[in-house]
């Protein structure tokens, strides 16, 4: 009972440090969160854990620093009967890969390893919370930059706050958020997972979404969990945009400058209990082991704990060859200042090559003791050794449904108007005469969440959108006459994809909308019967088996019927996982059978992003698990999707640690002539919207790219739409800019959704037809082409001081930028104090006024100007900005705030850090780079 755990652990708490006040129920596992003990007054921290790490043996103390893969304790049968055999005396320390679906599978695990422990400490359970949890059955939000995009910091707060409530209704103590890269290398595909170009955007939204995971740094909260800040450090500069390469920033002082000041802000004010060390290097020393790094965390004062990204450590061995043994990474990797490692060595491996270091000397046990302090330290404030158990009433479910509303708002504040020509936007099909609207391109009718979003980016589909689904349903609400027809004409990248069939195409026998029926079943032949719901067959299972069923032994049967909403000869299927069978039947023929296959990998589906090999050599294959079809629009077909699956499956760490997957699927790009198919569908149309860019097999970790155009399938679509010409809307999806200038002078309206989430078609539609007004500002310059990078906005004057004699070299669109359907005014604009030293927070005011018709919202920014300086400065910088919402007429006075301290000193000739004696400049802009709409203010230092 959890009772009886409770009492074991504040039976050690109190001959630790003297506890008391111990008090539950132990006849019932039932609970209060944080009742269970009461920490006496003397009774501290530091104290605790210095009795606590004196107590513990090299291997207790090895197992606070190894990062557990879940299913290495949970095994095939999900009953944890691996527990004994990996952690033993020892215990876990900490445990990623697990996503529990319900509080008792949570508390279950945290109950044995208090119960078989030597030293009941409780485990740290981590996460991956990029935009939503790493489960992917809970809340997908807009990728980290579509949300820096909002120039909105109290959304990032709530959007924090509910991705750290939803993370702790299943047991998440941390998230590896915020990631505070500084996307400067645009062709890096994890640009989306970043705030944008500018450390001052980076460290107030970072700030905002860690305070929100923290709860304002209210760790022992019930609903809060610790930030992990993430990749330390330098980590958006790579050599050539390639993910893990070398650093080619312009050197230490713009680490110091610009790269650690989000990190240090978020460690000070959001939250943060832990570090991810990065797996590149810094003029040639790993960042796993550079003193630099280490000696800025501990000027800080930082006290949690340091982990290293997932091969960090067997790099320095494997890819740097700094290291010429495991026990010698590791011993550098201790040695320098880190503490868990990822899945980098087995643990016995771990283990053994620490133990023998302890032994001869190279790591001393004092070492091993500060390393695992950062742990413990953390658990410790998230309350873990006052009540490690969590409510049994939470609900993850309830939870999600709460927060959907947020999912929306945050899309629908991320998008930015880049062109807007004749005032094309807002659609207004009566005042324009729009009869017939061309929605084309590969993301006109499919999910596009980004990274980090489950398979195909496209993880949970039960309460999302695509484009056409909310278009359809804007229409059917508003307007009468007016018709939508949709082609994808090319497919998101090179190759033909797997995309999951829209789940409003989906119908239950009985006619309900949005889903089929599913019965699951106890067994794998189909005849023990289990129980029955309403569900989309797009499933993905963790380490456990769907909640109702006790074996991952079992089999499951969907039926209904799908609509189609696009002509095209393309493709039909399903995907499944390993060690499973699969059985398409439609319009009661067989389409699709996919036999057992005894394999740990995955029989047909296919990967997130499969690389330039792949391509080349499957370019023109079908899709696997798939069939050809002919689609007609309006047509309805039924189906029956028949499953089974067998726990023989090797789950892998960090990737494949699934049990099975299942994926209904489709592809309607024309088999024989895509873009002939589309230019039927826009032929006649009075207004075409183009919705492509970038999916999940383009952009994301290891989607980097050498040019910033669109794949060249994308390219023959457009090129043939403007042919019409007729008005074109592009809708840019993607996690990173494109660089289209000739495009984008040709549009007659351009607007930047980024990867905008499960509410993301939702929100497009609202936005084309105005119910919502456009307010996103660019957080990443957007350049003429790739050849021109880097094309920041904060450059220094010889930067650009002799231009190329083909292209432009500054930025097309600069940072800061974005149009709206309304105007604005600004006015009175004033700072406060006029003189200021160190300790100081400069006040900005500025009066705003919405001219226009449309509610809408304005973002004025303040840039301070280049001035003489010991050390070279940029020709402007962002130091504050406040987004403002304003209906039609509406004034109001806005007021933020400027951290002297933090963001006007300089890291000086002598590496010392100096706020100069001069004058401060500043300008107030609604976009940086239109300098003649400036009003300055000068100010003083002390």
């Amino acid at each position: 009972m959890i009772a009886t755990s409770l009492v074991a652990l504040c039976s050690f708490l109190s001959q630790a440090v003297g506890l008391y006040g111990c008090s539950f129920e132990t006849a019932s596992s039932s609970y209060t969160p944080f009742d269970a003990c009461t920490v006496a007054p003397r009774a501290d921290r530091d104290a605790f854990v210095d009795d606590l790490l004196n107590k513990m043996t090299v291997p207790e103390l090895v197992r606070q620093l190894h990062l557990t893969f879940a299913d290495n304790v949970i095994g095939p049968d999900s009953r944890n009967e691996l527990y004994d055999d990996y952690a033993g005396p020892y215990g876990i320390g900490v445990i990623h890969d697990w996503y529990p679906t319900n509080t008792s599978q949570y508390n279950d695990l945290q109950k044995l390893n208090l119960e078989k422990s030597r030293l009941p400490i409780p485990f740290m359970q981590m996460a991956e919370c990029l935009h939503g949890v790493g489960s992917f059955q809970q809340s997908m939000f807009p990728v980290p930059l579509a949300l820096s995009a909002t120039f909105d910091s109290d959304l990032m707060y709530r959007v924090g706050r509910a991705i750290g409530e939803e993370a702790t209704s299943i047991g998440i103590h941390g998230c590896y958020s915020p990631v505070l890269d500084l996307g400067k290398e645009t062709r890096w595909g994890r640009v989306q997972e970043g705030l944008g170009e500018d450390f001052v955007l980076t460290t107030h939204m970072g700030v905002a979404y860690a305070s929100g995971l923290s709860k304002n740094s209210s760790w022992s909260e019930p609903d809060a969990v610790i930030p992990v800040m993430k990749h330390f450090a330098a980590h958006g500069s790579p050599s050539g945009g390639i993910n893990a390469a070398p650093f080619v920033g312009f050197g230490w002082r713009q680490i110091m400058s610009e790269m650690l000041v989000p990190f240090k802000a978020v460690y000070e004010l959001g939250g943060a209990r832990g570090v991810m060390m990065a797996y590149h290097d810094i003029d040639g020393i790993p960042c796993v082991v550079h003193p630099d790094l280490y000696g800025a965390l501990d000027s800080w004062g930082f006290d949690g704990f340091h982990i290293a990204d997932d091969g960090a450590v067997k790099n320095l061995q494997s890819t740097h060859a700094v290291a010429d043994s495991p026990a010698s990474a590791i011993s550098q990797w201790l040695n320098a200042g880190g503490s868990v490692q990822y899945y980098d060595y087995p643990l016995p491996t771990y283990q053994s090559a620490i133990e023998d270091l302890v032994k001869n000397g190279t790591v001393s046990i004092d070492t091993l003791r500060k390393r695992a302090r950062g742990v413990l330290n953390a658990k410790w404030d998230l309350g873990l050794f006052h009540n490690p158990y969590i409510s049994d009433n939470l609900s993850s479910a309830a939870l999600t449904q709460k927060h959907e509303p947020l999912t929306l708002e945050a899309a629908l504040r991320s998008f930015v108007l880049l062109e807007n020509r004749n005032n094309t936007l807002p659609l207004d099909p009566v005042s324009q005469g729009i009869k017939k609207i061309a929605l084309v391109g590969p993301f006109a009718d499919t999910y596009n969440f980004g990274d980090y979003s489950g398979v195909w980016g496209a993880a949970p589909i039960d309460r999302a959108y695509t484009i056409r689904h909310g278009i359809e349903e804007y229409l059917a609400a508003n307007t009468s006459g007016v018709t939508l027809a949709t082609s994808w004409g090319a497919n998101s990248w090179q190759y033909n994809a797997q995309y999951p069939v829209p789940r409003d195409l989906l119908a239950t026998p009985n006619g309900t909308r949005g889903a089929l029926q599913a019965t699951y079943f106890h067994d794998t032949n189909f005849s023990q019967k289990a129980f029955e719901r309403v569900e989309v067959p797009n499933r993905q299972w963790g380490l456990y088996p769907p909640n109702g069923l006790n074996s991952n032994n079992f089999s499951a049967i969907w039926e209904g019927s799908f609509n189609v909403a696009s002509d095209a000869e393309g493709w039909l299927g399903i995907a499944i996982g390993a060690n499973s069978t699969g059985r398409l039947v439609v319009d009661g023929k067989e389409l699709v059978s996919t036999p057992y296959s005894n394999s740990t990998n995955s029989p047909t589906i296919m990967g997130n992003i499969e690389g330039l090999p792949f391509v080349l050599a499957n370019g023109m294959s079908p899709p696997l698990g798939s069939a050809p079809f002919s689609f007609k629009a309006g047509s309805n077909h039924s189906v029956r999707i028949e499953f089974a699956v067998w726990n023989t499956a090797q789950k892998f760490e960090n990737v494949d640690s699934l049990n099975a997957q299942l994926q209904f699927f489709w592809n309607l790009v024309d088999r024989e002539d895509p873009v002939g198919k589309a230019k039927d569908v826009a032929k006649d149309a009075d207004v075409i919207v183009f919705a492509g860019g970038a999916g999940w097999n383009s952009d994301g970790e290891s989607g980097d790219r050498a040019t910033m155009s669109l794949s060249p399938n994308q390219t023959e679509l457009v090129d043939a739409l403007f042919e019409f010409g007729k008005p074109v809307i592009m809708l840019i999806h993607g996690g990173r800019p494109f660089a289209l200038p000739d495009y984008y002078a040709r549009a007659a309206a351009v607007l930047n959704v980024y990867f905008p989430g499960q509410r993301g078609g939702q929100a497009i539609a609202q936005t084309l037809f105005g119910l919502s007004t456009p307010g996103g500002r660019l957080p990443v310059s957007i350049p003429s082409s790739s050849a021109t990078l880097p094309a920041l906005y904060n450059y220094k004057q010889a930067a650009h001081g002799v231009d190329y004699l083909d292209l432009p070299s500054y930025a097309l669109y600069s940072f800061g930028h974005g149009l709206s359907y309304t105007t604005f005014t600004r006015s009175d604009f004033t700072a406060n104090p006029s003189t200021f030293s160190d300790d100081d927070t400069i006040t900005f005011s500025v009066t705003v006024k919405n001219t226009g018709r449309h509610a809408g919202s304005d973002v004025p920014q303040v840039y301070l100007l280049r001035r003489v300086s010991s050390v070279v400065q940029p020709l402007r910088q962002l130091v504050a900005f406040k987004r403002v919402y304003l209906a039609s007429g509406e004034e109001k006075k806005v007021e933020f705030g400027l951290e002297v301290g933090r963001f006007l000193k300089i890291y000086n000739r002598t590496g010392g850090w100096e706020l100069e004696r001069c004058a401060y400049v500043f300008a107030l802009t609604a976009s940086d780079h239109t300098a003649d709409t400036s009003v300055n203010v000068t100010l003083h230092a002390n």
